[in-house]
């Protein structure tokens, strides 16, 4: 038994002395902070992203609206009792932008929503308006090198709000 312990000794030493070889080599590789920099830069620009990110129908027909339009409706009541306030915020802002009558539901929404969750939607919405022009844009314009450049200055519009807020 005693064979048995000294062997498990060795091979967890040699593992944990493993570890610190390989965390001495990441370390002293001259570009790993720049990598390490850029990795956290990526994720929160994809965090950023997935946050503005509103759920859009698969067709533009009056029909397929309609469901759509109600579909959101529904799931932000389900998210709001849940009490997850940016996911029924999110599905809110994606009825209002295809509804025709958004002022209404503007309404509709401020007498129902808790206070603080109809202040994050207020807040969230020209973000969420600016995201789907920006989307409609891409989809309708021709493929030009123009495109490109008004939805960077599109973005950037987006984040200096951001900022501003």
């Amino acid at each position: 038994m005693s064979k048995t312990l000294i062997a498990g000794g060795i091979a967890a030493t040699t593992f944990v002395a493993y570890c610190f070889y390989f965390d001495y080599k990441r370390r002293s590789d001259p570009m790993y902070k720049q990598k390490l920099r850029e990795r956290r830069r990526a994720e929160r620009n994809k965090a950023k992203e997935d946050e503005l990110d509103i759920p859009m129908p698969k067709t533009m027909d009056p029909n397929s609206l309609q469901k759509f339009f109600m579909e959101q409706v529904q799931t932000g009541e389900e998210k709001l009792g849940l009490g997850d306030y940016k996911g029924a915020v999110k599905h809110f802002a994606s009825a209002v932008l295809h509804c025709g009558q958004g002022y209404q539901l503007l309404q509709i929404l401020q007498s129902t929503m808790p206070p603080e969750a109809y202040k994050m939607f207020m807040e969230f919405l020209p973000k969420a308006q600016a995201k789907y022009s920006q989307r409609m844009m891409s989809k309708a314009a021709p493929k030009s090198k123009e495109a490109p450049a008004q939805a960077k200055a599109a973005t950037e519009r987006v984040i200096a709000e951001e900022a501003v807020d």
